[in-house]
């Protein structure tokens, strides 16, 4: 087996998996914690919550930032940071997290399936492994001080200390409502916003200056009101003639971003 720009391959030339880079620039999401607000159990919550994960990650989202508008908006910052460090984490490295009321439903999580948790029985070149005292998922604790080190010999285990520029996951970050007007590179998904289709070009030219941070509305609804007029032209309809009388803000965000991502790789 061998490791090559960025692919983890076996003598057959099958791939395993790859090391995506983190975006050229940020690609951020704003969603409101009141979207958890309909849900009545810790089950619901953590389902929800895996959704978004997964979706965040698959586009490889740098950050969400969580507007703190819910009634239980404390106890869901701690839901939401418990439950995201644990799927972040590698399996073989979820031992050390403390036992938690907030992860007794993390077992029905859907797998994020970021590269570096998919390990093999046995170290393979190649292999980027997070580790923690020493431990690397390996038959053995190593003599290393480092988080992340790279597999260099299947063999005898051998291994270098390793700083890679890679996709890591999404971060979480619990704002107040003001702070979005801070954004410069802020964009809102709205049924009453433009074709992003044919805003290609003001898009990839905001992301290329700024990045861009996409706004998803509350279940109240009246972002734009909230937001006001200068806001408008900022606003984008990413899901054109929708077959439905209303989105739920965990699905427009899949929408929203499987466009941009095309539009902006």
């Amino acid at each position: 087996m061998g490791y090559r720009r960025g692919i983890l391959y076996n003598r057959d030339k099958e791939v395993y998996m790859m090391f995506p880079f983190p975006r050229y620039k940020p690609l951020n999401v704003v969603l409101f914690l009141s979207i958890f607000d309909v849900e009545n159990s810790l089950l619901e919550v953590t389902l929800k919550l895996s959704f978004i994960l997964r979706v965040t990650t698959t586009f490889r989202v740098n950050k969400i930032y969580w507007i703190t508008d819910s009634l239980n908006s404390r106890k869901l910052e701690k839901i939401i940071t418990d439950i995201t460090k644990y799927a972040l984490l590698p399996p073989y490295l979820k031992k050390y997290v403390p036992i938690s009321r907030n992860l007794k439903k993390v077992g029905l999580m859907s797998p994020l399936g970021i590269p570096y948790h998919f390990i093999f029985k046995q170290a393979v070149e190649g292999e980027i492994r997070l580790g923690y005292k020493g431990d690397f998922g390996l038959n053995k604790k190593l003599n290393s001080s480092s988080k992340t080190i790279l597999i260099t010999d299947s063999l005898k285990a051998g291994y270098i200390d390793y700083r890679g520029f890679y996709y890591t996951g999404v971060k979480n970050e619990f704002i107040d409502f003001k702070k979005v007007f801070n954004f410069d590179n802020l964009i809102i998904a709205s049924r009453s916003g433009k074709n992003p289709l044919q805003a290609k070009e003001q898009l990839t030219n905001l992301y290329n200056k700024y990045g861009l941070t996409l706004m998803i509305g509350p279940p109240t609804g009246n972002l734009l009101q909230r937001l006001g007029k200068q806001y408008l032209d900022k606003s984008y309809n990413f899901v054109i003639k929708q077959g439905v009388s209303d989105i739920r803000a965990e699905e427009a965000l899949a929408y929203s971003l499987s466009i941009l991502n095309l539009l902006l790789s």
